[in-house]
């Protein structure tokens, strides 16, 4: 299995997956919104504030995750201001239940800390979420977070 961070030659794959994502999480394919989605990640992915992981396995994709690094005023409980939110989680139907979307919330708690960002939120589907509070996210009325010590 190999792990790698996705890059702008990725820009086909990470549109197809981001569209199985949405139409798992039963959005109705209503509009053609590949220039937007590659619009997205083209400016995400150079920007730094934007990291995406793919996990392959015989050069076919399995899962992958991201983390967008967003800028709020700091508060006594988060100095930086800085926050990640978890997007694009998304792991292939016949690789499910292997771990890997464990695995790449490992590596995005490791690329938060490495940023010296400790708070971690998401929007989670109804799939996602006893993964999420099996790692220790905490869920309120809007989204789930959790505190990277």
């Amino acid at each position: 299995m190999e792990y790698r961070l996705a890059t702008t030659d990725d820009m086909e794959l990470l549109i197809d997956l981001r569209k199985r994502l949405l139409v798992e999480e039963g959005q109705t394919v209503s509009s053609d919104i590949d220039e937007e989605l590659r619009n997205f990640f083209e400016k995400q992915l150079n920007s730094g504030q934007f990291v995406q992981w793919i996990i392959e396995e015989d050069k076919n994709v399995l899962a992958t995750g991201g983390i967008q690094f967003i800028s709020f005023p700091p508060s006594y409980s988060n100095s930086t201001g800085i926050r990640g939110y978890i997007l694009n989680m998304y792991t292939t139907p016949e690789s499910r239940g292997r771990g890997l979307a464990k695995q790449l919330v490992e590596r995005i708690f490791k690329e938060a800390q490495g940023r010296n960002v400790h708070h971690i939120f998401l929007i989670s589907s109804p799939m996602g979420k006893p993964l999420y509070k099996k790692l220790g996210f905490k869920e309120n009325d809007i989204y789930m977070e959790y505190f990277i010590n």
